[in-house]
């Protein structure tokens, strides 16, 4: 079971729940509850929140039932040695954590930007890498213009990996 977790006032439940249905064929999804972020995850020098943090979190409120825990908010959140992250997935935890806070801009694409990085997120949950293929969902997005170019599946390398994990 996945189960999302989304950061008070956010509801972005459909959108999710169709892009992993879609482009993973994942079904059992489900909504548990809107989360604050932690203060603790703030860093006043940077102005950022640290998505580890954020994981951290959340992590010790997922119930046994979960599989994999999916986690949005609406923060600037990063990682050690990054300036920013659109998402980030620790694996071991099986939690994925994506931020709308930089995949909005005015023109409207937010909602297929987040489906693309909620995405990519689970497959590295699942154990997926980076792609290097610039159309593939694992392709390493450094930049919005990286999120917008990619679509929202995987590539046929990509998937035949997923299928022998």
């Amino acid at each position: 079971m996945i189960c999302l977790y989304q950061q008070e006032g956010l509801d972005f439940f459909e959108i999710i729940e169709s892009a992993l249905r879609e482009s993973l064929n994942l079904s059992n999804i489900v909504f548990l509850k809107h989360i604050k972020i932690p203060s603790s995850a703030f860093n006043s020098l940077r102005f950022q929140y640290e998505g580890e943090k954020i994981i951290d979190k959340i992590y010790t409120e997922i119930p046994k039932q979960c599989d994999i825990g999916v986690v949005i908010v609406d923060a600037d959140i990063y990682a050690p040695r990054m300036n920013f992250i659109f998402g980030l997935a620790e694996p071991l935890k099986k939690i994925a954590l994506v931020s709308t806070y930089r995949l909005k801009e005015e023109d409207g694409k937010l909602k297929e930007r987040l489906a693309k990085e909620v995405v990519h997120e689970v497959c590295h949950l699942l154990g997926l890498g980076h792609c290097d293929n610039p159309n593939c969902v694992m392709f390493f997005s450094d930049t919005i213009y990286d999120t917008d170019r990619k679509g929202r599946d995987l590539c046929e390398k990509c998937r035949r990996n997923l299928e022998r994990i």
